[in-house]
């Protein structure tokens, strides 16, 4: 037999290529099932018991994203926000919780880094959108699967893959205002036993902008040999580099910040691994995955200027350079048992270094360095006892050097009722999070004695099939999570003022809808809402940028066979924000209108786009202003 390459979540993401769970619009005919790779167990999306979105390939070109950020913004119980235009950070808040709470991984690689001032949250901004194949999100606590970091959820992002058989050359160009500039190209190959690609992107915009710029660039590959009937080998590797400039975080941005220099960055990533998948029968296998993650990065910050009074004495500038490097092993075996049902079980090693140079005008060097070393061991179990219902138990070990160990355990059940369309899903899942080097190490606010943040979440929901054509679905969800790290300007530090404390418990609890709709052949609509509240128990503080309700409505028109058209509107109602120069304030709500059009000729498409199409005027952070409406015209081949 065929080794199959979605036997772990690692090397599944290395492999796996995207299917659309809808209807194509096309066609009318209904797709194929679609598997969740982020699971350690082979988990389709139609079995899952918690809220799970996968964004496949055809859809990120059928809205012609450009960030990552336009691509999730209709994900329900998700919020991407951008600091400003370009160059500008871009964070991710699942279901209300910190964007150092959402765990990224890029083909398996976990991309977050703790030796960030912002706490190890990823910067979304890094990824280009040509270069991706599908990406699965995972709402809700993940630490049983995954270990840290996955308190909120988890993005599994995976690379381009071969989708059809032979060596196949594709590659597209686009530009568009505000200096907006973007190219990209690749080659795949399939013959069946061997697998392979190999791209590259470039992206740049904003070089006269007075907000900031970005230019991006990323190399990407990946190889896969089936060498026998039993063996599979792997291998892929990514390089990017990110080049930006913009205001200071709470520097009150374009409009409001009293230094104009901007802030510089300047972030080189890589990452490469492979794998070998042994499966001698059809009932269990066995999967090795090995992989390095390195990433480097300089900043130069003109700091903040002193805001209208105590306690807003300002920021102060720094230059600062950051070295990470992530070593982790993964083994895994998965036996079929009686039952329909499937375990693994699997034993993961990870190392980081990570040290971290710089100079804080006013006060010097604050070096640090420090190591982690990771031991974790898994089980995973997907059982169907009796038809219709669906059971998925994970439980995860992680022994942690200097912390605590933390055991995390999940369970979630699905149920659909015959001949009904209906499902009832329910999960129950804990998470953690241990905290940065930052954290732990800074010699300026540093503290050597804080505790992971741990967390528990419940979530309940129900979905809804009309026949082929409409598909409704709604979700509660609560996650409680303690020993929230926080900084605390009151507590003494090293230096004498201000120290990173565990100090709080939020509770986050809320609603997710969603509504499909076919109302004819070649017309799909797709509608969310979210709702969801955010509160730091026992305290009258309000958490920042976390906005209690969020919408958006989705069009796509297959106009005819050549031509098709979207429409993708977003809705963020108000939220609180912080920056030097206004304290905190309450942020307006506002809107934000995409269309998309494209014509298919033989190999070639071209393609034109409006993004912000009525140029709403909003900010997602105090003074960085949005850049307003953006015209952009593609052209893409495949051969």
């Amino acid at each position: 037999m065929k080794v199959l390459a979605v036997s772990t979540a690692g090397l599944a993401a290395a492999l796996a290529c995207g299917h659309s769970s809808a209807q194509d619009a096309s066609s009318g005919m209904e797709a194929p099932p679609v598997e969740v790779t982020a699971f350690r167990v082979p988990v389709l999306e139609s079995e899952t018991a918690q809220g799970v979105t996968v964004v496949t390939r055809r859809e990120i070109e059928t809205r012609n994203a450009t960030t990552m950020a336009d691509i999730l913004q209709t994900v329900p119980g998700v919020q991407v926000d951008r600091q400003g235009g370009p160059g500008g950070i871009s964070s991710i808040y699942i279901r209300g919780s910190d964007p150092e709470h959402v765990l990224v991984l890029i083909d398996g690689v976990r991309m977050n880094d703790p030796l960030l001032a912002r706490g190890g949250a990823y910067d979304l901004s890094a990824i280009d959108p040509a270069t991706i194949e599908r990406i699965e999100v995972i709402r809700g606590a993940g630490s049983a699967i995954y270990g840290a970091d996955a308190i909120g959820g988890v993005v599994n992002i995976v690379t381009r893959r071969p989708t059809e058989s032979g060596v196949r050359v594709s590659g597209g160009a686009e530009a568009g205002s505000q200096d907006y500039r973007a190219a990209n190209a690749r080659v795949t190959g399939n013959t069946g036993r061997v697998q392979f690609t190999a791209g590259a992107a470039t992206l740049e915009e904003g070089e006269n902008s007075d907000g900031g710029e970005l230019q991006l660039g990323t190399l990407h590959g990946s190889l896969a040999i089936q060498a026998t009937d039993q063996i599979e080998l792997s291998a892929f590797a990514r390089a990017s580099k990110r080049e930006s400039t913009a205001f200071p975080d709470s520097s009150g941005g374009v409009r409001l910040a009293v230094i104009r220099t901007l802030e510089q960055r300047d972030a080189d990533e890589t990452l490469f691994g492979g794998g070998v998948a042994y499966a001698p029968s059809e009932q269990w296998r066995v999967d090795l995955r090995l992989s390095r993650y390195a990433r480097d990065e300089d900043i130069d910050s003109p700091g903040v200027a002193p805001g209208p009074g105590a306690p807003f004495f300002g920021i102060p500038g720094t230059r600062s350079t950051t070295e990470l490097t992530r070593d982790a092993a993964l083994l895994s075996g998965t036996l079929k048992l009686p039952a329909q049902s499937d375990l693994t079980v699997g034993y993961e090693r990870q190392d980081e270094d990570g040290d971290s140079r710089s100079v804080i005008t006013g006060l010097g060097p604050a070096d640090f360095r420090l190591e982690r070393e990771t031991d974790s061991w898994f089980a995973a179990l997907k059982t169907k006892p009796v038809e219709n219902l669906v059971i998925l138990l994970d439980v995860r070990h992680d022994d942690i050097s200097n912390l605590e160990s933390e055991t995390s355990p999940a369970a979630g059940a699905r149920y659909d009722f015959p001949n009904t369309g209906t499902a009832l899903k329910a999960r129950y899942s804990e998470g953690f999070r241990p905290p940065s080097f930052y954290s732990l190490a800074s010699p300026i606010v540093g503290n050597a004695n804080l505790k992971s943040e741990t967390s528990r979440s419940s979530e309940l929901g129900i979905e809804q099939a009309l026949g082929n054509s409409v598909r409704l679905g709604a979700s509660v969800f609560r996650t409680r999570t303690r020993n929230l790290i926080d900084f605390d300007p009151t507590v003494p530090g090293p230096i004498g003022f201000g120290q990173i404390v565990n100090r709080d418990s939020v509770e986050t609890e809320g609603v997710e809808v969603f509504a499909t709709l076919k109302p004819m052949q070649r017309l799909d609509i797709g509608a969310s809402y979210t709702y969801a509240t955010a509160d730091i128990i026992d305290s009258t503080a309000e958490l920042r940028n976390r906005p209690e309700h969020r919408a958006s409505l989705s069009l796509a028109w297959q106009v005819n066979e050549a031509s098709r058209f979207t429409w993708h509107t977003v809705y963020v109602g108000e939220f609180r924000d912080f920056s030097v120069p206004t304290d905190e304030i309450e942020m307006d709500s506002y809107s934000r209108t995409d269309i998309a059009y494209s014509y298919k000729w033989n190999r070639l498409t071209a393609s034109a786009a409006i993004d912000n199409l009525f140029d709403d005027d909003f900010e997602e952070f105090v003074g960085f202003v949005n850049p307003g409406r953006r015209f952009r015209v593609g052209v893409s081949v495949a051969f």
